[in-house]
């Protein structure tokens, strides 16, 4: 699994779940993705995503999410 942060923010890629479809590199309004020379799902500029979950949502194979690292604080 490839996993960028970015501000307490995630995007992780399974390479083995990605079949190249190419959808979420379509999808994603920021052009964050593309699609590595083995054709799987790559990011290409992390610090131009704004985690809108997007790419998440289209992928038919499930290998793309996207999450907020949740820090919790006892009161």
């Amino acid at each position: 699994m490839r996993r960028y942060e970015q501000d307490g923010f995630f995007l992780a890629i399974e390479p083995r779940r990605c079949k190249g479809c190419g959808v979420c590199v379509q999808s994603c309004p920021m052009n964050v993705l593309i699609l590595n020379n083995e054709g799987k799902a790559e990011v290409k500029e992390l610090q131009r995503c704004v985690f809108c979950g997007i790419c998440e949502q289209r992928c038919p194979d499930f290998a793309i999410s996207v999450y907020k690292n949740r820090v919790f604080q006892a009161v």
